[in-house]
Parts: C-alpha cells; sequence; structure tokens
C-alpha cells in the first residue's frame, strides 16, 4: 500500500510538470508571435493652428511603412481623433482614395493596397472643436491637452506636435520653438503615449463654456464607435468576442505577473510584504535673459538660451527658487517653462519628478489613498484611456485619447473593421476624385 501510495504521488508529479511545461511552451510560443510587428511608423506628424472661435485647424501626415504583408497588404487605416466634434475632414494626398467620419475615430482608405517594403504617406486636414477646459488649473486661464492617436503594435520613429504659438502663455512639456510653433517631439514604442498641454489666458480667443471638451466618457461618441453599419457579429458575438480576448490575455498575462511578484518578494522590494507610493518634488528655476546678446547684440530667439550668431550665453541670471520667493506658486506645479510677471525675459523653469517613497504594508493604504485624491485632476490621458471595445477617452482629461489601427493588425483583432462595420458612415472624397 505505501508503494503504491508512493507510485501514484511520483505520477501526480509527473503530470503537474507536464503541465507546467506544456503552459510555458504554449506561453513561449505565443508571446513572440504577438509581438511580432507588422507595420512601422516612420513619422507621425501634426500640426496645429487656434482658430479665432478657439477651435482647432489640424493637418495629420503620417509615413506609414509596411514591414510584413503576410497577413495582407495595407490597404486602410483606422485613427482616432480627440472626439466626434469635428468638421471640414479633407484629404490632401493622393494615397486616400475616401475617409469615412466614424466619431471619434476616421476610417482612412487608401487608393491601392501597400505591400512589404513599401511606405505610404497620407495626409488630411479637419477642424476640431471641444478641446478645451476654461480655468482648468488656475482661475483666469484655458488649457488644450492633447495626446495624440498612439498605436498598440507599432512603434512611431518620430511623433511631432507643431502647435502654433500666438497668444500662449504656458506649455509642458519642454519643447522648441521654429518658425512662430511650439515643436513638441518624441519617439514611442508600441502601446506608448505621449501628452502635451497648452496654456491661454480666457480672453486670448474665443473660449465657450458650452464647447469645453467633455468630462468623462461621451455616450454619443461610444454609439457612434460601434453603432453605424450592422455587424455580422451582432451584440451577443461582440459580448462573447470581447470574454474571449479578456480570458486568453489573463491566462497569457498570469504566470509572468506571479514571476515578478515572487522575484520582486524574494529580492526584499515592494512585493507582497509591503507598499510603495510615490511623492512630488518640484524644482523651481527663475531664469532672466538679456534682451540681446551681450556679445554681438543680435536679438535673442525664443526658446534659445545661446546666441545663434556668436554662440555667446544670453542668460543674465539663474537661480532656484523656493515657492514662497514667487508670486503664485500654485501656476508652477507642472513640468514646462512659462513667463514670469510683466516681464517678457524672465521665465520660470518647473521639473517635477516623483519620489518613490517606501511604506510598510500597515501605512501604504493610507498613503495611495490620499496620494489619488491630491492628483486626480492632473492625470494625463496616457494613465487613464485604453484600447477597449472601441478607443474612446473614458475619463475625466479633455483630450485626443484613441487608439489606432490598420486593416490588418491592431483594434481589428476584435473584429471591428469588418467592411459591413463601416457601411453607411459620412465619408469624404477623395482628393484625387
Amino acid at each position: 500500500m505505501r508503494r503504491e501510495g508512493k507510485n501514484s504521488m511520483k505520477r501526480q508529479l509527473r503530470i503537474l510538470l507536464l503541465a507546467i511545461a506544456l503552459l510555458l511552451a504554449l506561453a513561449a510560443s505565443t508571446v513572440p508571435a504577438l509581438a511580432a510587428a507588422t507595420d512601422e511608423i516612420l513619422n507621425f506628424t501634426i500640426t496645429v493652428d487656434v482658430n479665432p472661435d478657439a477651435s482647432l485647424e489640424m493637418v495629420y501626415h503620417i509615413d506609414w511603412k509596411v514591414l510584413d504583408d503576410s497577413i495582407g497588404e495595407l490597404e486602410w487605416i483606422d485613427l482616432g481623433v480627440p472626439n466626434r466634434y469635428h468638421e471640414h475632414i479633407t484629404p490632401l494626398s493622393d494615397t486616400i482614395d475616401e475617409i469615412e467620419d466614424n466619431g471619434n475615430a476616421l476610417a482612412i482608405y487608401l487608393d491601392r493596397g501597400y505591400g512589404e517594403g513599401e511606405t505610404v504617406s497620407i495626409e488630411f486636414s479637419m477642424t476640431q472643436d471641444h478641446m478645451y477646459q476654461i480655468d482648468k488649473w488656475v482661475e483666469g486661464e484655458t488649457v488644450y491637452t492633447f495626446t495624440p492617436a498612439w498605436f498598440d503594435g507599432i512603434d512611431v520613429d518620430d511623433l511631432t506636435i507643431r502647435w502654433n504659438d500666438e497668444n500662449v502663455g504656458a506649455w509642458q512639456p519642454d519643447c522648441q520653438m521654429e518658425s512662430g510653433y511650439l515643436v513638441f517631439r518624441t519617439a514611442l514604442d508600441e502601446g506608448e503615449r505621449y501628452t502635451m498641454t497648452v496654456v491661454y489666458p480666457n480672453d486670448a480667443f474665443g473660449f465657450s463654456v458650452d464647447r469645453q471638451a467633455t468630462s468623462g466618457s461621451d455616450s454619443d461618441d461610444w454609439g457612434e464607435w460601434d453603432g453605424g453599419g450592422e455587424s455580422d457579429l451582432g451584440p451577443a458575438g461582440i459580448i462573447y468576442g470581447l470574454i474571449g480576448v479578456v480570458f486568453v490575455i489573463a491566462l497569457l498575462a498570469a504566470p509572468f505577473i506571479l514571476i515578478f511578484k515572487f522575484i520582486r518578494w524574494i529580492t526584499g522590494g515592494t512585493g507582497f510584504g509591503s507598499g510603495a507610493s510615490t511623492e512630488k518634488k518640484i524644482t523651481r528655476t527663475k531664469i532672466e535673459y538679456y534682451e540681446t546678446c551681450p556679445g554681438c547684440g543680435a536679438a535673442r530667439e525664443e526658446g534659445k538660451d545661446n546666441c545663434a550668431y556668436c554662440g555667446r550665453s544670453l542668460i543674465k541670471s539663474k537661480e532656484v527658487v523656493e515657492e514662497s520667493q514667487i508670486e503664485k506658486p500654485e501656476k508652477y506645479t507642472r513640468n514646462g517653462t512659462y513667463r514670469y510677471g510683466d516681464s517678457p525675459n524672465t521665465y520660470i523653469h518647473v521639473n517635477v519628478v516623483n519620489v518613490p517613497v517606501s511604506h510598510s504594508r500597515s501605512s501604504s493604504h493610507t498613503t495611495r489613498s490620499g496620494g489619488s485624491r491630491s492628483g486626480g485632476s492632473h492625470h494625463s490621458c496616457a494613465s487613464s484611456c485604453a484600447c477597449a471595445s472601441h478607443c474612446a477617452c473614458a475619463s475625466s482629461c479633455a483630450c485626443a485619447c484613441a487608439c489606432a489601427s490598420s486593416g490588418r493588425a491592431g483594434c481589428s483583432v476584435k473584429d471591428f473593421f469588418l467592411k459591413s462595420v463601416h457601411e453607411g458612415r459620412i465619408r469624404v472624397a477623395s482628393k484625387r476624385g
């Protein structure tokens, strides 16, 4: 009996080890397949000019390279836009056959299919409204917050946002100033997002309370995304499909999450036994510039620390200041460079970093909840929006918060971009037509 018991335990152990091996093999074979890139965004440039009525004139330019056409040629692109309040959508490149307006996304159909190694450049313009919030942080100031569409499975080599600097009072993060535009430039890994903000005095443009960005999810936008045409899936099929996707993702992610937490626990980090939070450390630097170069007398170029002609420093004085040393310190609590006072040559540069603070388990709950209250209204879309059953900004931030995909990958994995879904949408004629 004792020998039979031991043999039974050995058999059960072999079965358990075999099951673990099969799961690890499945995860190892599946994850690389999911991570394989089929496309690359070489350049994604958005040029923004503010109209007198505070709406935005936006020009989108994308250079999209096809890396692998084994799942089909690139025939259309689904691009997220800020919200449904846009008009005058105009194709500017011959590569666009037509554009369908789906509310908070545009389905851009190309002039032909593009295969492996080919790059297609698309460009279009539109007028976008409901993008600002009046008195959002400081009374008397209006804030635009903008997060361009991101690509869940595609790297963006160069993301550039060119924002007209007329009447601008402040901005963040840091950027360059070129030919009358604030130029925000970065590169994004797949799924990564980028948020910028621009601040104006309330009288800079025709800001209207009725045309502010909406707070929270917009039910009309959600309906427009997945309503419009009859889907072959039907409501039940969509629900079952979502449940299946969530289950598969959870199944694949669970082993990695457990391993990660186990390693943190073993190494004595912030695993099972303790909690961690961060606290903001704000450094404010007051910078005063010479109006003209002290070396050659050339006028100072906005945003430049050194003379473009002789290379001499244009900084007259630079010092780190405390909160008590400046007027209205509450205006200078976010990353960026801001004009200070009435002088056109004096600025406050703000650098905000989150410093990790470790806490015991007994105190971690209080610290986390307190932190969320203090920063609730300042979270960017990058932390609160996600590509779910459709790409919508389901948060309190006012921004473009929509993911993007092609006709071969990305959000289309849930079959939301079948041709039947797009039928009956608002269509914009091709530039070639």
